[in-house]
């Protein structure tokens, strides 16, 4: 994508974050630009927060009147997506405690997009639950398989299934650290802190009341969990969307000393630096209202920019990987990818990149050895 478009989904995606006019400068776009434009914002997955700064251009700027109505049509679907979500969160969160004394915690997904100034048109996902340690993520997947619901487990403590077609997420850890002797002391203190009656807090999503993580407790889980995937597949601008938007609306309740402490704490100190400077460079987040002041290279923001824009969400469009869908790339295609991003971002967070890439590589091994066992016999 040419600087020019970038510069103008940029300014789009400020806009219509923080509730105003968009810059029309770049702009009028003309056809073939507008469809380079939605692709990209599909592929950043903030294709529903541009369409409402595009609604505010002057009518002479607007996208050609097949291009807005198809945006308009798939804005619809995101919608009615949102509408189920939020029903089968009710459902489950009400039958789960109605049936055990279990308290689902919701990360991201619902919360976060309550915060959007129009939260139906942020991407929605799959639900993820956290029930404050892996013995009640247990006993919550017992129940769930009690009511005739399959739930099939993951690789990293979590375990997902279907109530209608949307997917949930039941999770045993908060956050994992690929450092082993950082992993245990990880889970205990969030296991510790969720135990806290401000471990957790009820917040109001679409009529609903529901737990939530305390700020603290979700800047290392929104950092952690950005710095995952940044690792390993990409990022995408919705995932620095949400980060901005949290930061904006919890700053004055965060304590800067201990979030720094906590972050510190779990090598996830100058991710977080970068991630915040990206959203007060980027994303147009106010410098007044960061819980505090970021120390970042300009080289290290400017190679992230870089990479956001060509892997985008969870690199699934990421043009690198055109004639072939990143989730079946070769190991070799997939080993490469990974070794560019620890190496770009080692100097952050060097104990979970060198872990995260070296427990990657033993299982490649162990899965290699083990298809020639196979083979062999």
């Amino acid at each position: 994508m040419s600087k020019h478009l970038e510069q103008a989904l940029l300014s789009l995606t400020k806009a219509a974050l923080w509730s105003a006019s968009p810059a029309t400068d770049g702009f009028p776009l003309d056809e073939d630009e507008w469809l380079q434009l939605h692709f990209m914002a599909q592929k950043q997955t903030v294709e529903g927060i541009v369409y409402d700064a595009i609604c505010l251009l002057p009518e002479d700027l607007l996208p050609p009147d097949h291009i807005l109505m198809d945006w308009m049509e798939e804005v619809q679907r995101m919608e009615a997506k949102h509408r189920l979500h939020v029903r089968t969160l009710a459902w489950f969160t009400g039958r789960m405690e109605e049936e055990t004394p279990l308290k689902p915690i919701i990360l991201k997904g619902l919360p976060i997009g309550s915060l959007y100034p129009t939260p139906s048109h942020r991407t929605c996902g799959d639900i993820d639950i956290f029930y404050g340690s892996a013995a009640a993520c247990t006993r919550a997947n017992y129940q769930v398989e009690s009511w005739g619901i399959p739930v099939l487990s993951g690789d990293s403590g979590e375990y997902a299934f279907l109530i209608g077609e949307i997917p949930i997420e039941h999770h045993s850890y908060m956050s994992l650290s690929h450092v082993p002797w950082r992993k245990k002391s990880l889970t205990a203190w969030v296991e510790h802190e969720c135990s806290l009656a401000n471990g957790t807090m009820m917040v109001e999503v679409e009529g609903m009341s529901i737990k939530v993580l305390s700020p603290i407790l979700d800047m290392v889980q929104l950092a952690s969990h950005i710095l995952k995937h940044a690792l390993n597949e990409g990022i995408g601008l919705r995932q620095l969307c949400d980060m901005a938007l949290y930061v904006n609306r919890y700053h004055d309740i965060m304590q800067p000393k201990e979030l720094r402490q906590a972050l510190n704490r779990f090598g996830l100190l100058r991710w977080t630096d970068l991630c915040l400077s990206y959203c007060t460079t980027y994303l147009g987040l106010q410098e007044s209202s960061l819980p505090y002041s970021p120390h970042c290279s300009k080289h290290l923001l400017d190679a992230m920019h870089e990479e956001v824009m060509l892997s985008g969400n969870f690199g699934q469009m990421d043009e690198r990987y055109q004639q072939q869908d990143p989730t079946q790339a070769t190991q070799k295609q997939t080993a490469k990818r990974i070794l560019r991003n620890v190496r770009r971002y080692i100097s952050l967070s060097p104990l979970e990149s060198t872990f995260w890439f070296l427990g990657l590589a033993g299982t490649r091994t162990i899965e290699k050895i083990q298809k020639q066992n196979i083979k062999e016999t």
